[in-house]
């Protein structure tokens, strides 16, 4: 018995040591590892100058060529794929002959601004016997915007323009004698002729 309590008692103070040992090596590596780390300055007050922000591009959306909330469709695009119905009243009736409406017209009882839908360049400005005044802009991505039948046209051949920027003001057409003041007005997609009406929630990175 007591043979075994000699025996017993040394090996209780050893494995007692041995933890102790342990528990201070632990201390030293965590200090040790405390003390190497970069240090997170996440919340600091030098992150608030530091910390990159990433940027955020607002896409700018195309916008309908008017300003006016005055302004209804009188006449829409002629869609070859539409129904029957739509098709008809996208039938523009001029001397004696039908034909498909390629764009909208815009109408209103009063004159209205006619603007930009988007930054761009004046390719052509002319003025048609029958049609009135037109005005071509060519916009990023290959689309061209067309603005037809307008009056007091404010802008010529390579100018620069801007989205919302003021082009003229709406006029009358012999096409559309019914209408007190109207905008017959086109878009171009590489060449392509599309339907205004579906551009005005896009943006030009959509194309």
């Amino acid at each position: 018995m007591n043979k075994a309590k000699r025996l017993i008692i040394p090996t209780v103070y050893t494995i007692s040591l041995l933890l102790i040992i342990g528990s201070i090596f632990m201390l030293v590596k965590g200090i040790s590892n405390y003390f190497n780390e970069p240090i997170n300055y996440d919340h600091s007050v030098k992150n608030v100058f530091e910390k990159t922000i990433p940027v955020q591009t607002n896409k700018s959306l195309i916008i309908k060529p008017y300003l006016s909330e005055n302004v209804n469709i009188g006449k829409y695009f002629y869609d070859y794929e539409g129904e029957k119905e739509n098709q008809e009243k996208a039938l523009v009736y001029y001397e004696n002959t039908y034909m498909q409406n390629s764009g909208v017209d815009y109408i209103s009882n009063s004159v209205f601004d006619v603007v930009a839908i988007l930054d761009g360049e004046v390719i052509s400005v002319e003025n048609d016997k029958t049609l009135g005044n037109i005005i071509q802009i060519k916009h990023e991505k290959d689309l061209i915007s067309i603005y037809q039948g307008i009056d007091e046209v404010t802008v010529k051949k390579g100018d620069s323009v801007n989205q919302g920027q003021i082009l003229g003001v709406s006029g009358t057409s012999k096409i559309n004698p019914e209408y007190n003041s109207s905008l017959h007005f086109e878009v171009y997609h590489k060449g392509e002729i599309i339907d205004p009406e579906n551009l005005y929630t896009l943006s030009i990175e959509d194309f």
